[in-house]
């Protein structure tokens, strides 16, 4: 039947496939509105079988697979119609078989939907590329070449890519096994992963590291099959486990038990199940609850522990100590305070371990090559644990708590003071910020002082601004690294509201616009983790005007530079809202920024569409003051008529808290100047369609006038159960004039081909 008639028969499989899916689902799952439907794992082939047995599923979409291949070869006038239909379902499974057809089609007809796929996908830097998406990528490329994607889009897919993977979700999936090492090889095999699709694409720096990827890698080649993300061989979920129990560990003597530790080292995989693996910091993991749960109650086998620290030969057991006393801290268990104070200033005595070219990688599991890294990282931890607001520690400890600060806010650090990124190719200074010891000290000094704030609402804070002064001083011992730099960049509007004198006196050092590199970084991580403080605008207006004269500034690093700017927008747009300066004039920040941005117009575009996302989550009731600049802002850009902003209108047609006449008038006006772009437009009809019942003629006005647009030759995908609503209501209407638009509207559709409207009167 397919290949007589394969468009009708694809129709009723498509139906069929997504009545299976939904009947296999629990309610509530399927009331969440996710596109999951775990097809990778009974489908993992969409055109051929990959097993000896299949199932009716798997059958049903191959059958399907096999009847869209044959409306590509034999019926390609019905081409869009499927690819519509494809896409009114939801699940994940239709969404793989268009970017099969894709694959398999590369031409001037999939092209756009192609483009939207690559650009529409924002998980680069996260999960590798599944099977069907990385082989429409790779023959797109490898057919279309540079007209695939532009110059500036290349780019931004690139960056994204080698901004992942994510070493925190690394570091946690690894646990104590991590390592700096196995990040580094986990990071360039998943950019090889990512990149590789893109082969026919790359070019420089990125092309030569692609390259040095692929040469490192000869013996492991990566074919299309590497991205199946499940595979045939059956396996698990590796584990680890202590050579010795809990239990075991309990019938040591103190003496016993710190010479165990002290000395074993045979890690091995169990010899029955190679998925366990035996290691120290399993061991490590059980010492700390035996220490927790056995030591520290008894005084007498803590005070050894105390007393014999010097003994302990791996860092990893003192950082499974820090953990314990984390973890009772948390608690509220504050019988042993000051003991612990005192232990974790002795960890601290440690410096941080110096790497030497030619000898091997510090650790905290050896005992010949130890690293104290995470010692003090778990210092830290413990120091932010007593002041968080859940904990309270007694305001008794501060004292020894900012002791710990000083010297951890202090000391060498051996990755900030060589300037050796944690994260390999990835230029962000907040990441490198909170990924080490001594600049995560200097974000727990702000949580100090608002523990003490909570205490005492009227302090003066004189450790921190103390702490601090010795970092900012032009002769300080350690100079403030760029990470630091950013990090209190960042935190600038939380030290003003601890201390806002102290503050504004030190804005041109920690803003310093003599050196370029250094206010971006402290500037842009500002803006970027911060939202807008009427306040601090106060201190910080100067920047702001500086930020605007200088955008190229913000803008010459890869990776966020217009998302600074961006972000730049969207301060100066809340304070225009709360009446800081007026709308337009010598006094207008914001004017001034879409002066300075009229080159990049696409700014516009993003800070328009941010107005009105912020104006769809603001509920149903907004001040009247508000709206009303809102208003002006509205009818300001609309005289500027610019199609990349005016085309973002999608979210402010669902704002709730703007008027529904003034939101579909504005509307209709913007469609009279052409919307200039797809993207959108589906959420535009959804929500046409919410507004309906009390706004007939508006709303058929408006979708005949979005159906003459797509009569101009623009493809624009539309829901037939988003549009038929009002279509039906239009023709059925008591105004002859709302009838004539919905007269007008289907004759368009009619003409594009849309057959499935021919049942709507």
């Amino acid at each position: 039947m397919a290949e007589h008639e394969p468009y009708q028969v694809s129709r009723i499989l498509i139906n069929a496939v997504a009545s299976m899916i939904r009947l296999g689902m629990h309610p509530e799952d399927f009331e969440k509105g996710s596109d999951q439907d775990y097809s990778e794992i009974w489908c993992r082939r969409l055109d051929k079988p990959v097993r000896d047995y299949q199932d009716a599923k798997e059958t049903l979409v191959q059958t399907l697979t096999y009847a869209c291949e044959r409306v590509y070869e034999n019926a390609p006038e019905s081409i869009d119609a499927l690819d519509q239909a494809l896409r009114n379902h939801r699940w994940k499974v239709f969404k793989r078989l268009r970017q099969h057809l894709y694959a398999s089609h590369p031409n001037d007809q999939t092209l756009p939907w192609i483009r939207e796929q690559i650009l529409g996908h924002d998980d680069y830097f996260k999960w590798e590329h599944h099977f069907e998406f990385q082989l429409v990528i790779r023959k797109a490329s490898e057919h279309f070449g540079a007209r695939l994607l532009s110059e500036e889009e290349r780019k931004g897919i690139f960056d994204a890519i080698l901004s992942g993977p994510s070493k925190e979700d690394f570091r946690e999936w690894m646990g104590e096994r991590y390592s700096e090492e196995a990040f580094q090889q986990r990071q360039r095999y998943f950019h090889r992963m990512q990149l590789r699709p893109f082969s026919a694409l790359l070019s420089g720096d990125v092309r030569r590291y692609f390259d040095e990827l692929e040469g490192e890698a000869s013996s492991e080649a990566i074919t299309d099959d590497s991205y199946s993300p499940y595979g045939g061989v059956t396996g698990g979920t590796v584990s680890y486990r202590s050579p010795k129990s809990a239990e075991d560990l309990e019938n040591f003597t103190d003496d016993e038990l710190l010479a165990y530790l002290s000395d074993w080292n045979e890690e091995h995989r169990d010899k029955d199940n190679w998925l366990v693996e035996i290691n120290i910091s399993a061991l490590a993991d059980v010492f700390q609850s035996l220490f927790k749960e056995k030591i520290v109650p008894d005084d007498e086998r803590l005070a050894f522990w105390l007393a014999n620290r010097d003994r302990i030969a791996r860092p990893v057991y003192v950082a499974a100590m820090l953990k314990a006393m984390l973890e009772l801290v948390k608690e509220k268990n504050f019988d042993k305070l000051d003991q612990w104070l005192e232990f974790c200033a002795w960890v601290l005595s440690h410096p941080d371990t110096v790497r030497v070219e030619g000898q091997p990688e510090p650790r905290d599991e050896s005992r010949d090559h130890p690293d104290w890294g995470s010692s003090r990282r778990a210092v830290v931890d413990y120091i932010d644990a007593c002041v968080n607001k859940d904990t309270d520690a007694p305001i008794t400890a501060r004292d020894g708590l900012a002791a710990l600060l000083r010297q951890a806010c202090g000391q060498s650090d051996w990755r900030l003071d060589h300037d050796r990124p944690v994260l390999f190719n990835r230029d962000d200074p907040i990441t490198e910020a909170i990924n080490n010891t001594r600049s995560r000290s200097l974000e727990s000094l702000v949580n100090f002082g608002f523990w003490v704030r909570r205490q005492f609402p009227e302090d003066q804070l004189p450790e921190v601004t103390d702490i601090l002064a010795e970092r900012l001083a032009e002769n300080s011992e350690i100079p403030l690294t760029r990470p630091e730099q950013a990090l209190l960049g960042m935190h600038f509007g939380n030290l003003c509201t601890l201390n806002r004198d102290w503050a504004a006196q030190q804005q041109e050092i920690f803003f310093p616009q003599a050196n370029e590199a250094v206010w971006r970084d402290a500037f842009g991580s500002y803006i970027r983790f911060n939202r807008p403080v009427k306040l601090t605008f106060e201190i910080l207006r100067g920047e702001f005007e500086y930020a605007i004269e200088n955008l190229n500034i913000l803008a010459n690093e890869k990776g966020d530079g217009r998302e600074l700017i961006d972000r730049l927008g969207q301060h100066l747009f809340t304070y225009y809202l709360w009446e800081v300066y007026p709308l337009t004039g010598d006094e207008s920040l914001l004017e001034r920024f879409y002066d300075k941005t009229k080159d990049d117009r696409k700014r516009w575009g993003q800070l328009f569409d941010h107005v009105g996302r912020s104006l769809r989550n603001s509920g149903r009731h907004l001040d009247k003051t508000l709206t009303d600049r809102i208003i002006a802002f509205f009818d300001w850009r609309f005289e500027a008529a610019e199609p990349l902003e005016l085309q973002e209108f999608t979210f402010w047609l669902e704002a709730e808290c703007l008027d529904p006449d003034w939101r579909l008038q504005s509307y209709s006006k913007i469609l009279d100047l052409g919307r200039g772009k797809d993207v959108g437009l589906s959420l535009e009809v959804r929500a046409l369609n919410k507004l309906l019942p009390n706004h007939l003629a508006l709303v058929v006005e408006c979708f005949a006038k979005i159906t003459d647009a797509m009569d101009q030759g623009t493809q624009m995908y539309i829901s037939a159960d988003e549009a038929k609503p009002i279509l039906k209501a239009g023709l059925t209407a008591e105004d002859p004039q709302v009838r004539e638009n919905a007269e007008r509207a289907r004759e368009n559709l009619l003409r594009l081909g849309r057959f499935d409207y021919l049942d709507v009167e």
